[in-house]
């Protein structure tokens, strides 16, 4: 019952910390999972930036132009979940740290926009092992 009168604490504050529990675990899991949720940041920012060409324009558009943008996000982050959860939780992140940029909400911004960055950079430059010799 004390539980009942106990103030709630800021949401916003208690959101903030369970990403940075999700960016934690996402650092110390394996390469495989980092790469997979890397290629998912980097096959979402490529659409981005293929329809938008940046955050700006994304801003100028309307909102309901920016909710099918989310929506399309969130699809694509449920067809990928048939092929493995990393590259889902990459687009989902990506869709997080959309979401946080444009509430203006900087400190998930940018500690989100830093990890993801470093995880696309590595999954976009990565070589294929395929026909090494």
């Amino acid at each position: 019952m004390s539980r009942f009168f106990q103030r709630r604490g800021d949401p916003v504050r208690g959101e903030l910390d369970e990403l940075v529990k999700v960016l934690s675990c996402l650092k110390s899991s394996n390469v495989q999972t980092r790469f997979a949720v890397g290629a998912g940041v980097y096959l979402a920012n490529t659409d981005f930036i293929r329809r938008f060409g940046g955050m700006d324009a994304f801003r100028r558009i309307p909102l309901v132009d920016q909710d099918r943008f989310y929506s399309a996000l969130s699809d694509l982050e449920q067809s990928l979940r048939n092929y493995g959860l990393g590259m889902a939780l990459g687009v989902g992140l990506y869709r997080i740290w959309l979401v946080e940029v444009l509430a203006g909400r900087r400190k998930a911004a940018d500690l989100l926009g830093e990890v993801l960055t470093e995880l696309s950079r590595k999954a976009s430059s990565a070589r294929p092992l395929a026909g090494r010799e």
